[in-house]
Formats: structure tokens, C-alpha cells, sequence
């Protein structure tokens, strides 16, 4: 996918002005008490006409019971500082309470709550992934095109996440993704900074031979196999998702995919110097093996930082983009990692607009990128994450592409979920090529 054409306009202003994305998590809410969630009068909810969105002023619920609006959180390691930010919009709006809803497994639950007319009134979406796209298709978010806090959005950021030239959500995030290293266990033992792949694999060998492991590597969690398959697949090849069209047309044989094969590959190279037992590590005890030096390296994206922080505010870490192995030059994913929307169906879409604008202002958006590290593109943030410099640096130049993630069909990451975890159990590159051929069979059109 990558052209430098292409994304050299994508953080040219955002710069001047300072990557399953997310981890697991389990089930909270902070919704009010039951005995104090009575709706106002249905003909005072009404939502605002298409042309008339504009949020309502702070006092409009103000002498009467407090209207209640659902936020629903997908990036669960976000939910401190989200129930941070809730509380002053809350102090100032005292017409209205926002709370804010965190389960396990949110993507699949919000598909639920969306087949069954339940969707919360706010909640995070991804405009660039097929699924919210169908969903502004068939009319289930308000549309923010005019809504005049979107000016306090960089403009590059609107562009990439426009949809057939309007606006669903105010995107906020943009995400990286690459290879988390311990930088003074890297000096300590003498090894250089990886830019190539033969220079990775050196690193691995040294780190080995100390009895240290290269790569936590987290392969009980299928949805991180999954997730790595998907974003280091890019790193072989930006274009993967024709690729793939054409082996499904016939226009290209299945053996002939250099970067399927070459993921396989990689990762039985890997894993012979990483994690011994990776299939029995989760994520959280994998952030803890890099976390505690176990472990020299871990492959993630620019949310894993805080998490590493709470553990140890004084890790010595640098995320740099993964060397391909097909020996182009360095590339860093990026995706569209917060973006907020309103709900279509809400009865109180004013009262979320007016939220959406208040995580808007720079004031907020800088508490929000304090603790998420991913380049925020609210005008006026300023960044100084230095362990995500360089590939800052590299997001300056173009040196970047969109996730596959956003162009594959929906499902295709899932389906080739299991055979990205079975590949650290029987090494057999074959069948994991295989896999992949019968999932693009599947699911291309």
C-alpha cells in the first residue's frame, strides 16, 4: 500500500505540531445507579436536525435530572484515563452524565449490541476497517462533517479517516507499530540496533547464548498471533491486499506469495531464541518477561508504553520498525488507533456531540495522549514520547503504510488466526501457506 506520494501528506502538519490494536480486558462499567437513570421527557430528547448538530450549550439539562449517555470503551488499557476525562466533562456538565462501559472482548459484544438496536450512545470506533464502514453505509453513526470542533482535528488525520468524503467519527490517535527493545540490555551485551533482518536475527543469536529471550513472544493469545501475522505481512509487502485478489482470480498462484511464506518462515527463525514455552504466555505475563528483562524484546505498538510504565516508569525501552526481511527499507504501520463517533440511534445524540467536543480541546487530548503515547493529531498536542521518536521521524517522511487490516475483508485476520498460532507448534511453513490460500479462497469475492 505504501507509496511515498501517497502518505507524505498524512503527518506533514500533526508533526509541526508536537500505531486486537489494543489489549485485553476485563468486564467493568461505571454506569450510574439504576434508581437514578430515568430519561427525560421524550420530546425533550429529540435529536438535532442533520444541518442543526451542533452540541448543546452546558447548561441545557441544568435544573433537572441529569440526561445519561453511554461511552463505550475498545481500548480497555485506555480506561483510567478515560473515566479521568469523564469526570471533569462531567464536573462542568452538570445537565449531563456521561459513564462509560469496558467488557471483554468489546468488538464482539458491540457487534451483538448492534444486530439487537443496543448501541451505546459514544463508544470508539476504527473508521478505516470494512466494519465500521458498513456501519456509516447503513446510516448508524452521526455524521460529524460540519460539526465545527472537527476543524480542531489536523487535517491530515481527516483525510485519512474520511469515508466516501464525509466524516463518522473525529479521529484523535494515530498508532505505530514495530519492536519494543530493551536498550541496556542491548548495550550491556554489546549489540547494535537492528536494522536489517540479519542484523535482528545476530541480535537473537547474542541474547540466546546470555540466556536471555530475544522475543517475549505471547502465543497463548491467538488474537496477538493474529495481530502480528496481519501487521508484519504488511511489512512484507504494502500491497498484500491485491496480492491476495489476484491469487484468488487465479491470476497468481498461491507458492508464488513471497510474503506469506515469508512471515511463516520468520517466525520458525525466531522462535527457536525467544520464549521456550511462548504458547503458554499471555500478554500480560509477556509484557512482564520484557518488563522484569527476561526477555530483550517484544513486537507491539505504541499503546503497549504505558503499560510498561505503570510496571516500571523507569524501563529503558525504544520501539524501532521491523526489518524486513525481503530487505526493503524501513516502513512503519500505522492505523487509526482512537477515534470517537455518536451513535445514530441515541436518543441523546446532543449530549454526545458536545462530549466529542470537549475530548476535542488540546487541553484534554493532551491528558488523553499523556497516558496513551500514540502521536496524537488534536491540533496544539505536544509530543515528547522519546522511546517513539524514530518512528515518528520515519512517520515525518512517509516512511510509513496503513495496516492491512483496513483493506483485507472482514474476517480475513481471524481466519488465519489459528494457523498463526500453529505455526509456533509444528514449524510447518507449508501448511501454514496453505491456510492462508484457503482463507483468501473463502472470504475474497
Amino acid at each position: 500500500m505504501k507509496k511515498k506520494a501517497v502518505f507524505a501528506w498524512l503527518l506533514a502538519a500533526a508533526m509541526a505540531s508536537s500505531m486486537v490494536g489494543c489489549g485485553g480486558g476485563g468486564s467493568s462499567s461505571s454506569a450510574p445507579a439504576a434508581d437514578n437513570n430515568a430519561a427525560p421527557a421524550a420530546d425533550n430528547n429529540a435529536a438535532p436536525a442533520a444541518d442543526n448538530n451542533a452540541a448543546p450549550a452546558a447548561d441545557s439539562n441544568a435544573g433537572g435530572d441529569a440526561v445519561e449517555v453511554e461511552f463505550y470503551l475498545l481500548k480497555p488499557e485506555c480506561e483510567t484515563v478515560m473515566n479521568e476525562l469523564i469526570d471533569k466533562f462531567n464536573a462542568a456538565n452538570p445537565g449531563i452524565k456521561v459513564y462509560q462501559t469496558v467488557v471483554a472482548d468489546a468488538g464482539t459484544v458491540l457487534q451483538t449490541r448492534l444486530s439487537t438496536n443496543e448501541m451505546p450512545d459514544t463508544l470508539n470506533t476504527f473508521p478505516a476497517e470494512d466494519k465500521y464502514k458498513s456501519m456509516f453505509d447503513d446510516d448508524r453513526m452521526v455524521e460529524l462533517t460540519d460539526q465545527p470542533f472537527m476543524s480542531n482535528v489536523q487535517d491530515a488525520m481527516l483525510q485519512m479517516s474520511a469515508y466516501n468524503g464525509k466524516q463518522y467519527a473525529m479521529p484523535m490517535t494515530l498508532s505505530s507499530y514495530g519492536i519494543y527493545y530493551r536498550t541496556d540490555i542491548f548495550e550491556e551485551k554489546g549489540i547494535k540496533e537492528p536494522t536489517t533482518y540479519d542484523e535482528l536475527i545476530d541480535a537473537c543469536k547474542t541474547l540466546h547464548d546470555a540466556g536471555i529471550d530475544a522475543f517475549a513472544l505471547p502465543n497463548k493469545d491467538a488474537g496477538n498471533c493474529a495481530q502480528r501475522m496481519e501487521r508484519l505481512t504488511g511489512v512484507l509487502n504494502h500491497d498484500s491486499h491485491e496480492e491476495f485478489k489476484k491469487i484468488k482470480s487465479g491470476e497468481m498462484a498461491l507458492e508464488d506469495s513471497e510474503c506469506i511464506r515469508k512471515f511463516a518462515e520468520m517466525f520458525v527463525e525466531i522462535s527457536q531464541y525467544s520464549t521456550a514455552d511462548s504458547l503458554g504466555l499471555d500478554y500480560e505475563s509477556a509484557v512482564a518477561d520484557l518488563v522484569n528483562g527476561k526477555a530483550a524484546m517484544m513486537i507491539s505498538g505504541t499503546w503497549m508504553l504505558s503499560t510498561m510504565q505503570n510496571a516500571n516508569p523507569d524501563i529503558a525501552i525504544k520501539l524501532i520498525p521491523f526489518p524486513d526481511p525481503l530487505g526493503k527499507p524501513a516502513s512503519v504501520p500505522v492505523n487509526i488507533d482512537t477515534s470517537f463517533s455518536v451513535s445514530a440511534d441515541s436518543k441523546y445524540q446532543a449530549e454526545g456531540l458536545k462530549f466529542l467536543e470537549f475530548l476535542s480541546q488540546t487541553e484534554n487530548a493532551q491528558t488523553y495522549y499523556n497516558v496513551d503515547g500514540n502521536v496524537n493529531m488534536i491540533k496544539g498536542v505536544v509530543f515528547d514520547k522519546t522511546q517513539h521518536q524514530m518512528m515518528k521521524d520515519l512517520m515525518d517522511k512517509g516512511d510509513m503504510f496503513l495496516t492491512q487490516v483496513n483493506f483485507w475483508p472482514t474476517g480475513l485476520r481471524e481466519a488465519v488466526r489459528p494457523a498463526s498460532q500453529q505455526i509456533f507448534v509444528d514449524h510447518d511453513v507449508d501448511a501454514y501457506v496453505q491456510a492462508f490460500g484457503a482463507a483468501i479462497n473463502e472470504l475474497y469475492q
